[in-house]
């Protein structure tokens, strides 16, 4: 898995014209046609929590990315927690997610 890192990087994903709000977080797209690669960003605010728990967000995050991450068009994708993501259960989570890419159209198969 190759992360985004730089806040250019970031910026340019954050003004793309794909993105989906889910009740739990905001999931930026922007299509990478001049590399096959995938890159991900996760943005967890310090206002979610402490360091215990914005870890844990991202954790979960970066987990669910991965049971996707054959399937999804290559291009750069940042995640954005929204506050109280951390009570969401992790299957609820899950599902939120797979809803958005199916929306986006970013699978290229199903998922």
């Amino acid at each position: 898995m190759v992360t985004l890192n730089t806040k250019k990087d970031f910026d340019s994903v954050y003004k793309s014209q794909k993105k989906w709000h889910s009740s739990h977080f905001i999931l930026f797209f922007k299509e990478n046609s001049h590399t096959p690669m995938k890159r991900v960003g996760f943005s967890v605010s310090k206002k979610i929590g402490n360091a215990v728990c914005r870890n844990l967000i991202k954790r979960r995050l970066r987990s669910i990315y991965r049971e996707s991450m054959l399937e999804l068009k290559n291009g750069d994708m940042i995640l954005l927690a929204k506050i109280g993501l951390d009570k969401v259960e992790y299957q609820i989570l899950r599902n939120n997610y797979r809803y958005a890419l199916k929306r986006l159209n970013l699978a290229n198969q199903e998922c």
